[in-house]
């Protein structure tokens, strides 16, 4: 019915008029104002938070700590769908707020405002004690044996280690009269930059947790709040409203927990929590800066016979290798394209 035929996108009109309502227009104006305390050191663990000149500040409604955090539920925030197979699940290795601070911008603790102006002063007035432990800021110096560790579980800071492999790279590589091209290239890290920075609001319905979010995945939030607040998921209505930019940042959960905890502590109220651009560079989703080791064997007329990459993403930190051979049937292909999220 619609095949070779032009077809008008259905919220086009809307969107080119300035007519589209997106989070933040469809927040109620009773909503009191979250923002995020994030920590100033890289690697450590947060020994003591004053808040009482916080609390003092007019308009100032409640600050919260990582130590008011009675249960840890920890909770994956990559935007995958949920496998019962525990080997094929995503790491869950977060808290809404925690006290193990693993890089420079972890989130601490969170102020509840009745204006962003009160929530501003109020951050700038709370006072943390660090135990500061050594960090690296390099994907390999990171793997090696005296490296600061940052998980318990993942030797050398590796997360996970992945090979791929096509063909017969062995003897692939034994063809005569092949060049060897090797080489260390680095993609760096990338802000996505969408129009509409990352942004939710949360309320109690009855027994039951309402968020709406800026986000290009629903269902993974619903599932990852139950998991993070230690609730039913059938406790957890998600709304997902026109978005302004995602590409691919908005596939992760960032604070729809935390800001559905945030009203869980305040009777239900409405919490809005709208992250600045700063904080999208510094505490939000990136893609990860990947350094490879790349190993070409070129034939004389340009043409591939294999190839290696290694490829360490710095998220920190997952290895995969991926060895391919090319058969001479397939020797008129001279690129290939890989690609890693």
């Amino acid at each position: 019915m619609y095949v070779g035929k032009k077809v008008t996108r259905v919220d086009a009109y809307d969107k080119v008029i300035g007519r589209t309502r997106y989070t933040d227009d469809l927040c109620d104006k009773s909503a009191y104002i979250a923002r995020i305390l994030h920590s100033t050191i890289a690697n450590g663990h947060v020994l003591s938070i004053d808040t009482s000149e916080a609390e003092k500040i007019p308009g100032v409604v409640k600050v919260f700590t990582c130590f008011d955090l009675k249960e840890k539920h920890y909770f994956p925030t990559a935007g995958h769908p949920w496998s019962t197979d525990k080997s094929h699940q995503d790491v869950a290795d977060r808290l809404v707020l925690t006290d193990r601070v693993r890089f420079y911008g972890d989130d601490i603790a969170a102020v509840v405002a009745e204006d962003e102006v009160s929530a501003a002063q109020a951050l700038r007035a709370i006072k943390v004690e660090y135990e500061e432990y050594p960090f690296v800021l390099d994907v390999m110096d990171a793997m090696k044996e005296d490296a600061p560790q940052l998980h318990d579980k993942y030797p050398n800071n590796i997360l996970k280690h992945t090979t791929i492999s096509k063909g017969n790279y062995e003897e692939a590589i034994k063809e005569p009269g092949l060049i060897k091209v090797e080489g260390w290239y680095s993609t760096p890290t990338v802000q996505h930059c969408h129009i509409e920075n990352f942004i939710c609001y949360a309320e109690m319905e009855g027994d039951r947790i309402k968020v709406v979010s800026s986000t290009q995945i629903p269902h993974i939030v619903r599932r990852v709040v139950g998991q993070a607040l230690g609730v039913e998921w059938g406790k957890i209505r998600v709304i997902k409203p026109y978005i302004g930019g995602g590409f691919g940042n908005k596939q992760d959960v960032l604070y729809e927990p935390l800001c559905a905890w945030l009203s869980m502590q305040l009777h239900g109220h409405l919490i809005k929590l709208d992250v600045p651009r700063e904080e999208t560079f510094v505490s939000t989703r990136v893609r990860h800066a990947i350094k490879s080791h790349i190993i070409s064997w070129v034939r004389p007329d340009g043409t591939f016979a294999a190839r290696k990459l290694e490829a360490f993403s710095d998220q920190v930190l997952t290895h995969l290798t991926v060895t391919v051979s090319v058969p001479k049937e397939l020797a008129h292909s001279r690129s290939f394209i890989l690609v890693i999220t």
